[in-house]
């Protein structure tokens, strides 16, 4: 394809719906050159490509593997995992004609409760840009793009389509920014996607410091930027900031709006054509990717369970696990039969098909007793079903209780209002620990929860979300066919109260990162906190020892190697953490941070050399004074560490770099050098971090950018929030009259994300993401409505901006 003799040949027109989308997934084909529709679809575990007229249940999508969720991979901490997943659902994409899948999500876990963790890797950095890297790779060398999201700061649920993450340059560049810097740098994906939200004010799609300034001048970004479903507020402003394509398209006023800035000249054209240029070269790639054979589903359904198996966490065991094969067991809960595997949203994917722990352990013949314990589909306590439970258990010596968080409790478009699991799942786990058998807990899950039984059972279990397969897994974890080998990926606290600001968390549109750099294991190690299980932590049925530590500096690089040896009866897997500390200076840092780590898979009494490296440049932080990243002179400790907190060898190395000037006064010094987040005001941030935090807005006079919400602040407005609402509400009737089973459990999950969505959207975001169903100028005209300007609404809905047909509708009609 000859991108600049098509940019000769195309006309303003057809210019402006190149940039723009096309039903819901695609981008505008423009049949008279030939340049054919890109197709997108939702990911990032597995490919959701939705039938024609599908809608957010389960069932309306084509057959695709179910693979682990990023909170699951990531505990693994293994890039290969990631790298052939990413490769088998990229061998979908192309036999379903899919072109781009929209994924990884790669934004930190900022705070457990966020509603869509479970589509995110990690809360370091590193970890989570290694494992989102290999992601990219694995997808992209079946020949499919993706679409990494997203871009950034998007980092809470309840308020992302309107919301403000203000945050200081450093946190910036160091947490929230590293991710993504680094899967760019390593994978080069081929989209970008910006995210909702805004940054210190200017919103992600119309930000040039983002989406040009960083992305493409530093981090060398050659591919396109897309928008989130909806995030498009000013189309020009965000050409000019380097957005190229607005999704999901069909807004006729965002093509108004190109057209008439070419036309007056506010928008020069070479503007416009490095966005079309851009969605060009997606295009020639769709045009030379060819649909494939049927994949090998099969094989892609045990893949899944190889990955499960290696990503699962023993949090504790107190001797019980492994279980007999040939034992009796009690097991309990309704995640037993209905496994939670996946989350709940716009990733929720059809599965090929599902083997769960019931099916595992009937495949094998186990013998056991089974009692639901719980409605999974429900919070409430339910004594019948936990006397049940109690009275079975006493024939057993051993009880499995499966629990977790299920789609009622985790879900995209709301976050958690708590940290506890299901009040109905905690009473029964209380219940039988007072009976003194011996309790195994299993858990699935997208998140962190609290653990208020952790030192009255005898092992837990971490499931995560483990994909279509996760039975298999499970029973091969549990019987010992395989040895738990992940390690947690996110710090597991006592309680929610131990989390910085949590009480401020995700309460309002403005979310100040006042924490800065201190996030996740940063902040607990720094503020010396104790937790539940520390980042990195995992068990195993083995045991390991470290040897012999080795450093090597070689052109401004790294090398440390030491020995790992498999001390113990069974098989294993080890995770090699590299840390360094930093030195003590006046400018404030976490204790230490992850520079490497690696896997080791070792069989009983066989050692094996580790080699792990790091760049010097990585020690670097961001000095957002004069812009620019600053190696700091001193002595630095290299720690190799089974976890964040457990130190098994160390080593140290003096740095010649420089000496920088404190820039804060005592006061944040002493605040920030403690990580005292208790002592953090808003007046001390401000002073931290040059920054001043908005001014909260009212929520009337109902603008395009309020929350749907806010529409109940007037009685017009009450109405039209109603009948808006009216559409999830419909959509849960008709789910809550189907059958009892597996569809109607899809259909309600799909129809409480829809009532999800819509409370938390914003009238501009309803309606760029609607398309012809709810153009522009009625979104204006509920605004004039809730406002009580009837005459003004009216005019507001008469008024359909009037743009030229597309041209797959022009060669529609000519043919």
């Amino acid at each position: 394809m000859d991108i600049q003799k098509l940019l000769g040949e195309l006309t303003v027109e057809e210019k402006a719906a190149l940039v723009s989308g096309t039903d819901f997934m695609y981008t505008n084909p423009i049949p008279r050159l030939g340049i054919p529709a890109v197709c997108m679809s939702d990911g990032p575990h597995g490919l959701r490509k939705q039938k024609e007229g599908g809608d957010n249940g389960i069932s309306s999508s084509e057959p695709a593997t179910a693979f682990p969720t990023a909170t699951a991979t990531a505990s693994g901490w293994n890039p290969e995992n990631t790298r052939r997943m990413g490769q088998a659902i990229g061998e979908e994409c192309r036999y379903y004609g899919v072109h781009i899948l929209l994924g990884p999500g790669a934004n930190i876990k900022r705070n457990p409760r966020a509603g869509r963790n479970f589509e995110y890797f990690s809360e370091d950095p590193l970890l989570a840009g290694t494992m989102g890297a290999a992601e990219v790779e694995g997808v992209q060398s079946a020949g499919v793009g993706v679409s990494l999201k997203h871009f950034a700061l998007n980092n809470a649920e309840e308020y992302r389509f309107m919301g403000d993450s203000v945050c200081d340059t450093r946190a910036m560049r160091e947490i929230y920014l590293k991710v993504f810097e680094h899967i760019v740098r390593q994978a080069h994906p081929a989209t970008v996607m910006c995210a909702y939200n805004k940054i210190n004010g200017t919103y992600c799609s119309e930000n040039p410091r983002l989406l040009t300034d960083i992305l493409r001048r530093e981090w060398g970004f050659d591919g396109a930027v897309m928008t989130d479903w909806g995030a498009t507020h000013d189309r020009v402003a965000g050409l000019e900031a380097g957005l190229d394509l607005e999704m999901p398209g069909d807004c006729a006023i965002c093509r108004k709006w190109i057209l008439d800035a070419v036309s007056d000249g506010s928008l020069p054209m070479e503007v416009l054509d490095t966005a079309v240029a851009n969605i060009l070269r997606l295009a020639a790639c769709a045009s030379e990717t060819e649909k494939t054979e049927t994949p090998d589903f099969e094989a892609h359904h045990r893949l899944a369970a190889e990955i499960a198996e290696d990503c699962a966490v023993l949090m504790k065991n107190d001797g019980v696990l492994p279980l007999a094969p040939d034992g009796a067991y009690l097991v309990v809960g309704d995640l037993f039969e209905k496994m939670r595997y996946q989350g709940a949203g716009s990733s929720m994917i059809h599965p090929t098909r599902v083997t769960t722990p019931k099916d595992a352990f009937d495949a094998r013949g186990v013998h056991y007793g089974f009692a639901r314990g719980y409605r999974e589909n429900r919070f409430d306590i339910q004594p019948d079903l936990i006397d049940e439970a109690v009275h079975l258990a006493a024939g057993y010596e051993t009880v499995l209780v499966f629990a977790g968080l299920t789609d009622y409790a985790e879900s995209e478009g709301a976050d958690r209002e708590t940290l506890s699991l299901p009040q109905n799942q905690l009473a029964l786990i209380d219940a039988l620990a007072e009976t003194g058998k011996k309790i195994v807990v299993v858990l699935f899950g997208g998140s962190v929860v609290e653990l208020p039984f952790a030192d009255r059972v005898h092992a837990i279990l971490n499931m995560f979300l483990p994909g279509q397969n996760g039975g298999t897994a499970t029973a091969r974890l549990l019987f010992g066919e395989k040895n738990p080998a992940g390690r947690l990926s996110e710090t597991w606290v006592k309680c929610a109260a131990d989390i910085p600001f949590d009480a401020d968390f995700s309460k309002q549109k403005t979310e100040v990162y006042k924490e800065s750099v201190f996030v996740g294991y940063r902040y607990y190690l720094t503020a010396k906190k104790e937790v539940r299980y520390p980042f990195g932590y995992g068990l195993s049925y083995t045991t390991f020892a470290y040897h012999d530590i080795e450093v090597e500096k070689t052109e401004g690089r790294y090398t440390v190697k030491c020995r790992v040896e498999n001390t113990g009866d069974y098989a294993g897997a080890e995770v090699v953490e590299l840390y360094v500390k930093a030195p003590k200076t006046e400018i404030f840092k976490p204790e230490k941070e992850l520079r490497a780590f690696g896997k080791v898979y070792l069989a009983p009494g066989e050692s094996q050399i580790v080699t792990l490296s790091f760049s010097e440049e990585d020690l670097r932080f961001y000095y957002d004074r004069e812009s620019r990243w600053v190696l700091e002179a001193g002595t630095y400790e290299i720690q190799i560490c089974s976890d964040c907190e457990t130190v098994r060898l160390s080593e140290t190395v003096t740095v010649a770099g420089e000496t920088i000037a404190c820039p804060w006064d005592e006061s944040v010094r002493e605040v920030y050098g403690q990580a005292d987040m208790a002592r953090v005001t808003d007046a001390l941030w401000e002073k931290m971090s040059g920054l001043k935090i908005p001014v909260p807005t009212p929520t009337r006079p109902v603008t395009l950018e309020s929350r749907f919400t806010d529409l109940k602040e007037t009685l017009p407005g009450r109405i039209l929030f109603s009948a808006v609402l009216g559409v999830a509400g419909r959509q849960m009737k008709r789910a809550q009259k189907m059958p009892d089973g597996v569809e109607k459990d899809n259909a309600v999950k799909g129809a409480l994300f829809m009532k999800r969505i819509l409370e938390s959207n914003s009238l501009i975001t309803m309606s760029m993401s609607a398309g012809k169903s709810m153009p522009y100028h009625f979104a204006r005209g509920f605004v004039e409505f809730a406002n009580w300007h009837i005459l003004r609404a009216i005019g507001c809905f008469l008024g359909k901006p009037k743009v030229p047909k597309l041209p797959k509708e022009k060669d529609k009609e000519e043919s």
